[in-house]
């Protein structure tokens, strides 16, 4: 008899801490009485992104700025991380598939120029530009008007330098940005003889121009097929718009090829 009791006390103690462990009921959030004396002190400098109530509606915080993870009723997650600022809309993200995430988008997506001669990539990459600005009693920033700012062209990737055997096909890469778009061409100084501007009629040598890989860049190649000795020399990119000229260079050295 004493045996079956302690199996049965056993049986029991086993199963109520069974139960104990899985059913953990969610702590819930206590928020209290609001007491606005006892918020934390918030700036314009540290939040860029304006102010929001916090998960008491209570205190305000830093709002989320641009590309912040933020809360979304579509993606719940046990982490709080607060709502977005002024301007800017909390929005699932469908690249993410393994889970639900929502980030902090802005509304204007349009580039914009500054008066103080700066391109934003949108109207809330320039109001936290403004705000920092304002905090740091710097001169006030404006939208200046709703396109990029002209700028003289920048070459950004550069020609490089290339040694190859002749037969061989060579390309010279050369990616410039501006506003507005540059205009590109290749100068070719060989190390005796004239200069020579392409494109040209020659099949042989040609050159591409295409748009990207962001607006206001674009991808200048020049091409030399069955290279030959009378090919080495200097090769130049050269940019050019209303604004100003900008200029890259590369060496073309050329080897004889000996076949075995």
């Amino acid at each position: 008899m004493k045996i079956i009791l302690n199996l049965f006390l056993l049986f029991i103690g086993t199963n109520v801490q069974t139960w104990a462990v899985s059913v953990v009921p969610t702590k819930p959030v206590v928020c209290g009485q609001c007491d606005p004396g006892k918020c934390p002190m918030t700036s314009d400098k540290e939040c860029l992104a304006g102010l929001s109530l916090d998960a008491c509606g209570c205190c305000q915080v830093c709002a989320q700025r641009e590309r912040e993870l933020c809360d979304h009723p579509d993606a719940p997650s046990a982490k709080k991380y607060g709502s977005c600022g002024e301007n800017l809309q909390c929005r699932i993200r469908p690249e993410v598939k393994t889970h639900q995430e929502a980030l902090c988008e802005c509304n204007d997506q349009i580039e914009l120029c500054g008066s103080d001669g700066k391109t934003y990539r949108n109207y809330c990459h320039l109001m936290e530009s403004a705000k920092l600005a304002k905090a740091e009693q710097q001169p006030i920033i404006k939208v200046y008007k709703r396109k990029p700012c002209d700028s003289p062209p920048e070459i950004t990737v550069p020609p490089v330098n290339v040694v190859n055997q002749t037969g061989s096909n060579v390309f010279l890469t050369c990616e410039v940005a501006g506003v507005p778009l540059p205009v590109v061409e290749w100068i070719y100084q060989p190390s005796a003889g004239k200069t020579i501007v392409y494109p040209t009629d020659d099949d042989r040598i040609s050159t591409l121009v295409r748009g990207g890989p962001n607006a206001h860049v674009l991808t200048s190649w020049l091409q030399i097929q069955t290279l030959q000795n009378t090919d080495q020399g200097v090769y130049t990119c050269i940019a050019t718009n209303a604004l100003g000229k900008a200029e890259k260079t590369a060496y073309v050295q050329v080897e004889t090829r000996r076949d075995l």
